[in-house]
């Protein structure tokens, strides 16, 4: 009961959180188990989260011992069926670490055809590689079903998971499901060798979530890439008119990035060099490449001015309002975030947790300060209570509307004129057009 409330309750955070989510399925999921969910772990507590509300059916976990710091916690995580895993770091130096309870509890779990999500990474970092995949969730898979003469019938799948930025509000996801692994289609291997059957099921693991998930070859590239995305990438999908899917051109462009740097390190010098002026010219002007170019018209140029100068004016004091309203809300998450923590891995989970409780609470104080004050008509409250988070949105949507008027007003000149820059930036982005697009044809016919 608690625990389809509060994935119900997850399910909208992450819809308000995140600005849009996309979930594509290459195959239906399975609605009950003995089921193991794999994935990448790029977002500490926010993977979880996330996965598990894909399921209908409940999910247990396997987390890092470390969390469990305090019987009441311990009990919350016995609650939400968290199995505890045991690292070097979470023991005292030279005490050996043993998981077999560990592993027995999962046993059990399993056989209970129950579904089981663990991240093989072992670690959580925001950063575009898949990190070493460790060998426990294959030796578990494995292990259980030898215990039950290869009929338990356990699966794994794969999934993948890629954030467009993991710490900031209303920021994109994607989330790719694999291909079923059936664990018993490593039986022959694992009953003549068990370490020889558990590394070709860790390798199948680690093949299908790099299919899944982006990756760059080194900090450098992820650099680049995210460069390239910004500048790049919806003039790709102009061009080609494409129906493929964003998270699939976005990977292309990730792995043309490795294939040039091997291939042909001078051009992906020439092209890098470009790319990252192109991108410090994009912030002197706040802009992107769809805004750069100055319109001809000075009647539609003053026309532009006139209306959006109207606008921000008749919006203010509904701007001023949603902020007064929301202000505190909105950013009281942020700031305890960086009280909890420096790693910004663990910002989102911790902001959107937090704000499943704070904007409630808030919202309610405030309606209950409100009618304490003015003893207004049930209908009037109902109103003002369904102005606050209305508001909240407005004022998100006003800030960057403000931005995009300051940056119109650089780019055509009326403050701070940069006629130089400017010019050079609306070069660069043609020549970086041109040199992307032929890099592209290499790359398809590379093969």
């Amino acid at each position: 009961m608690i625990y389809n409330f509060l994935k119900i309750v997850v399910q909208v955070a992450l819809r308000i959180f995140f600005r849009k989510v996309t979930i594509h399925k290459s195959v239906e999921l399975p609605s009950k188990g003995p089921l193991i969910i794999v994935g990448n772990h790029p977002n500490t507590f926010m993977d979880p989260l996330i996965l598990a509300t894909l399921f209908k059916q409940r999910v247990g976990f396997l987390g890092n011992a470390s969390i469990f710091v305090h019987p009441i916690v311990n009990a919350i995580f016995a609650y939400f069926r968290v199995i505890p895993v045991y690292r070097d770091k979470d023991v005292a130096p030279g005490e050996k670490i043993d998981n077999e309870k560990t592993f027995r509890d999962c046993y059990k779990f399993l056989e209970g055809n129950n579904s089981l999500m663990l991240f093989p990474e072992g670690t959580s970092y925001h950063e575009l590689k898949l990190r070493k995949i460790k060998t426990g969730g294959a030796r578990i898979a494995l292990s259980v079903e030898k215990k039950n003469d290869f009929e338990l019938g356990v699966k794994i799948i794969p999934i993948g998971l890629y954030y467009s930025n993991p710490s900031k509000f209303r920021s994109k996801i994607y989330v790719n499901t694999g291909q079923l692994i059936d664990v018993r289609d490593f039986k022959e291997a694992y009953e003549k060798d068990e370490v020889v059957g558990v590394q070709a099921l860790t390798r199948r693991i680690k093949e299908s979530l790099e299919s899944l998930t982006i990756t760059t070859g080194d900090k450098e590239q992820e650099d680049l890439f995210f460069k390239i995305k910004r500048i790049y990438k919806d003039q790709l999908v102009k061009r080609l008119d494409s129906k493929e899917e964003e998270f699939q051109l976005t990977k292309e462009i990730a792995n043309a990035i490795q294939y040039f740097k091997v291939s042909f390190p001078n051009k992906f010098e020439t092209i890098k060099t470009k790319i990252d002026r192109c991108s410090q010219l994009l912030d002197e002007f706040q802009t992107t490449t769809n805004r750069t170019k100055p319109l001809q018209s000075r009647l539609k140029k003053i026309s532009i001015l006139v209306s959006g100068s109207l606008y921000l004016m008749a919006g203010f004091p509904l701007y001023v309002y949603g902020l007064i309203q929301n202000l505190l809300p909105f950013r009281a998450p942020y700031w305890l975030a960086k009280v909890f923590t420096k790693e910004v891995e663990y910002y989102a989970p911790i902001m959107m947790s937090l704000g499943i409780v704070i904007f409630p609470a808030y919202y309610a104080l405030s309606v209950f300060i409100f009618d304490l004050k003015l003893s207004p008509d049930p209908i009037f409250l109902s109103l003002y209570f369904a102005t606050l988070p209305v508001s909240g949105y407005y004022v998100l949507h006003y800030y960057n509307f403000f931005r995009s008027g300051l940056s119109f007003l650089k780019i055509h000149n009326f403050i701070n004129p940069k006629k130089d820059l400017l010019k050079e930036l609306e070069e660069l982005k043609i020549s970086i057009f041109e040199e992307l697009d032929q890099a592209r044809e290499i790359y398809l016919k590379r093969l």
